[in-house]
């Protein structure tokens, strides 16, 4: 059933206002016709809490240098705690505006050049670009796909680690497959770290967005020798729609890591946020529970929908089980066509863009990301566009 308190059904027209989902897209497609559903933020009006003090700042109308506050540490603090039973410490908390940028600077400090780095693929494209941009090496790890679930090729990886590699890089929930690892899964990664004395960078940037039933759990909440070799990254912007903020924040334990990861950032100038960003973090993290519980239910909704119409009209897409994220991920391996005809199909006659999978490495090859945080009006017509060319596909 809709939520009628909070309004997800209305289509915004994101377009001409300088938009990388909508208004890039166009631009690398050329043309304004397509429905675009493949970069990862939502088509939804952030909370009006937030909204609200936005329009704060702009009345007072000076935007000058901004610093953090109390405010700013409590709300994630309490946030982590409430949400996903986790403690964090105040000065365990380094500011960093995106994690991309996070992720880079830290495969830069805590690495050496021509140092290996551990990625599970199919990769989220910047953290595998975190590694190569910064002249580290990549370990390239398959996840393995049984029973329609992926898991982490612990086996592979202690016969292919050398003792050249120095960290490991965790996509936690994994984008764009979806999975949330397990209490299990993540103790077994931790083992693994200490084993071989490898940092862990944890991306956990989604962490609150999980399918219904559920449950994230941060690695910040494994044992405390992994917590020394831990670095997480986290950020409010996918779960509130505010990507456009540039806010992110890193949560080290180890003082002589985090030292270390802050003198860098400072040394490249990038410990201020933007006048918004501490309005943006208590707000969402104080003041906004209702609206996030409500879009986590609209997006599980989406889910329903986009897997009955798939199953109804087009069931050669094979949609794998979703744990979390706004993404699902899609094996067209029945489909009798290359990555390059379907994204022609896509984009010449479907008039949809999704990501395909190569975006995310060769491993992706065969499969496409969807994101479903829009509209479902807007996701009926786009599927409705699919299905009505979907005849045009050769099926094995």
């Amino acid at each position: 059933m809709p939520n009628h308190e909070f309004d997800f059904d209305t289509v915004v027209d994101r377009r001409n206002t300088n938009c990388g989902k909508w208004d890039t897209m166009d631009q690398k497609y050329k043309s304004r016709q397509l429905i675009h559903l493949g970069v990862a933020d939502m088509d939804f009006r952030a909370p009006q809490p937030i909204i609200d003090g936005f329009q704060k700042c702009l009345d007072h109308g000076i935007f000058g240098y901004t610093d953090l506050n109390e405010a700013f540490y409590d709300s994630f603090i309490s946030w982590m705690k409430r949400k996903h039973d986790t403690d964090v410490k105040k000065e365990e908390i380094v500011f960093c505006p995106r994690i991309n940028i996070s992720s880079g600077l830290c495969v830069e400090t805590l690495t050496e050049p021509g140092d290996t780095v551990i990625i599970n693929t199919p990769a989220y494209g910047p953290l595998y670009q975190a590694i190569v941009k910064n002249g580290r090496n990549v370990l390239e790890s398959s996840l393995v796909l049984e029973n329609d679930r992926y898991r982490i090729d612990f086996q592979h990886l202690e016969a292919a680690i050398t003792p050249n590699t120095k960290m490991f890089i965790l996509c936690s929930p994994h984008n764009p497959v979806g999975r949330v690892w397990t209490k299990e899964e993540l103790e077994q990664v931790g083992e693994f770290c200490l084993k071989h004395q490898l940092i862990l960078f944890a991306d956990e940037i989604h962490g609150d967005i999980t399918a219904s039933g559920v449950d994230f759990l941060s690695t910040l909440s494994l044992k405390e020798e992994v917590r020394q070799r831990l670095v997480v990254a986290a950020s409010p912007t996918k779960t509130f729609n505010i990507p456009g903020v540039i806010l992110s924040y890193l949560v080290i334990p180890n003082s002589e890591l985090r030292k270390e990861v802050r003198d860098d950032i400072d040394r490249i100038g990038m410990h201020n946020p933007t006048v918004f960003a501490v309005t943006a973090a208590e707000k969402a993290y104080t003041e906004c529970d209702d609206w996030y519980e409500a879009v986590i239910a609209y997006i599980n909704q989406n889910e329903e929908y986009t897997r009955s119409y798939f199953a109804k009209h087009m069931p050669e897409f094979h949609i794998y089980p979703r744990e979390g994220t706004y993404l699902l991920w899609m094996d067209y391996s029945r489909l009798d066509c290359t990555e390059e005809e379907l994204e022609q199909w896509f984009i010449e006659k479907a008039h949809v863009g999704v990501y395909m999978g190569t975006v995310f490495r060769e491993d992706g090859r065969g499969y496409i990301r969807v994101n479903i945080a829009s509209s479902r009006k807007l996701l009926k017509q786009a599927y409705e566009q699919m299905a009505s060319v979907y005849g045009e596909l050769k099926i094995k």
